[in-house]
């Protein structure tokens, strides 16, 4: 069965997408806020990087040094739930977590101002003017996310399997309709998709664990599994650094050994 990640816009209804799909598929559903609460068990990881995300352009450096391991952490967090597939994630951009995979669906929802007008006086007890205005900021504010964060136009519909306008269909259409999609074959998980997450999981586990340990937490280290090890990617290393992050590496579940390879880490690469 696939995981279906969907990408809200602010006051889209995708709350209540989710709730049907739930109610149909009987699916675990997960937000971004359960991601990011499990993400700020480190430190407020999270609440730092939206804090410093303003003043990122003027603080690039400050913001580059919180933005590795956000991303990290949230792509773990999110893996740890796509693990077991039936899984319906809603956020901003989930999407650019991960790579792609086959059994990975990516769809993006939206909706004519008007409704989303509506919604948004009716959730924040507000007139209409000031829930325009809402939108407008919440909707510069999440673009500017993914840009900064992943390198990508979150409206770019290149980057979803299915968008859906609410303009002229309901919500319980879209339900059925990605209900629908769920059933294809094209989005099953196979033997050969779920080794992909697995050996994502376990890149990412190595990579959170150096990226949260204070000796190597500056380092830009990547990792990728190949041949039963894990492969170390990133900048030249002196020998004590060299053994520290293999003693980290080693001390990972899952991990049989290691080998270093002074190059470029592929750690933020996302979604082509």
């Amino acid at each position: 069965m696939p995981v279906i990640l969907i990408s809200r816009g602010t006051m889209s209804g995708a709350t209540l997408l989710v709730d049907c799909l739930r109610e149909r598929l009987g699916y675990r559903c997960i937000t971004r806020e359960d991601l990011v609460g499990l993400v700020n068990q480190h430190g407020e990881i999270a609440n730092r990087t939206v804090e410093t995300i303003g003043r990122a352009a003027r603080a690039y450096e400050q913001f580059s040094q919180l933005r590795r391991p956000y991303v990290i952490l949230m792509r773990l967090a999110l893996l740890e739930f796509a693990l077991h597939d039936n899984v319906v994630y809603s956020g901003y951009s989930g999407h650019l977590l991960v790579p792609y995979v086959q059994h990975f669906v990516r769809v993006r929802i939206s909706a004519p101002l008007p409704l989303r007008v509506r919604m948004t006086m009716d959730r924040l007890k507000c007139g209409e003017e000031e829930a325009k205005e809402y939108i407008l900021q919440e909707d510069q504010r999440r673009a500017q996310w993914a840009r900064f964060m992943y390198g990508k136009e979150i409206r770019d519909p290149h980057l979803y399997d299915l968008w859906v306008n609410l303009e002229r269909m309901s919500l319980q259409a879209v339900c059925s309709l990605i209900q629908e999609m769920a059933k294809e074959p094209e989005f099953q998980a196979t033997p050969e998709s779920q080794a992909e997450v697995e050996k994502l999981h376990l890149e990412t586990l190595v990579e959170a664990a150096l990226a949260m340990d204070p000796r190597t937490q500056a380092l830009e280290v990547g990792a990728q599994v190949g041949g039963g090890r894990i492969e170390v990617l990133g900048p030249y290393l002196e020998d004590d650094q060299l053994k520290v992050v293999e003693s980290i590496v080693l001390g990972v579940d899952g991990v049989q050994g290691m080998i270093y390879t002074p190059g470029y880490a592929p750690t933020l690469s996302m979604t082509p």
